[in-house]
């Protein structure tokens, strides 16, 4: 599924721009430049986070970036149908076609037939899988929207006024993530994870005595709204948005 930015409103209202690694918001030579003077240089950018979902980030901009709800937020994930505002300009997330290019019937050369010597590469590998399939172990974790987003809102700490809203899991937090960290001092690598679960979304830590919810050491459970999650100093709100 490929995705772009449909810019719903604003002085280039119908335009569609695919989302690209490091594609940049803003003025001048951003990859979609913004003739509005609310809009910062370089007001935010879009890149990949741990899980491949495109993640929308301010740029630390003077206007910032507004959710549909009109909040500003610092962090933003990006699926089919969410939107946000950034000046005048709302902008809108939806699938695209192939470009023409990728739509055209690839050329198929042939290739001239090699002298079998000994067995093929894929003979040998089959073998192998054959004789060692047990010793491997499914760990794959798709990826899964969250109906409805979770938001975590910073109430206290390095990080306070700073809201994340998570509409894909599963999701790692802590200092060692590129797309959600904490920046508090001591925080653990991974301080919590969000694993989407049958009864809700589930908060499990490997640090119960760092990263507390409500107060209380609990390794697993399921989040509800108004818990909060506390690493040392640092203080997150739960909440949710359709």
């Amino acid at each position: 599924m490929k995705l772009g930015l449909k810019l719903i409103s604003g002085p280039r209202a119908g335009e569609t721009h695919p989302l690209s690694p490091d594609l940049v918001i803003g003025r001048q030579d951003a990859g979609i430049n913004l003739n509005d003077p609310r809009v910062s240089s370089v007001h935010a950018r879009i890149h990949k986070g741990e899980a491949g979902a495109w993640i929308l980030q301010d740029n630390n901009s003077k206007n910032g970036v507004r959710n549909r709800n009109g909040d500003r937020i610092d962090i933003l994930e990006l699926g089919p149908g969410v939107r946000f505002e950034i000046g005048e300009t709302l902008f809108e997330v939806v699938e695209i076609g192939p470009t023409k290019v990728e739509a055209a019937e690839p050329i198929v050369k042939a290739k001239p037939k090699k002298m079998k010597v000994g067995r093929y590469w894929n003979e040998i590998l089959a073998q192998f899988l054959d004789q060692n399939s047990g010793k491997f172990a499914d760990k794959v974790r798709p990826v899964s929207v969250l109906e409805p987003a979770l938001v975590l809102e910073f109430v206290r700490g390095t990080q306070v006024h700073t809201k994340w809203i998570l509409g894909f899991g599963p999701r790692k937090v802590g200092s060692a993530s590129a797309d959600l960290p904490i920046w508090e001092p001591g925080a653990p690598a991974t301080c919590f994870e969000i694993l989407p679960g049958i009864d809700g979304l589930v908060f499990r830590t490997d640090h119960p005595d760092l990263v507390r919810l409500n107060g209380q050491e609990i390794d697993s459970h399921v989040l509800r709204m108004g818990d909060t999650i506390k690493i040392n100093d640092t203080l997150i709100e739960v909440d949710f948005v359709e």
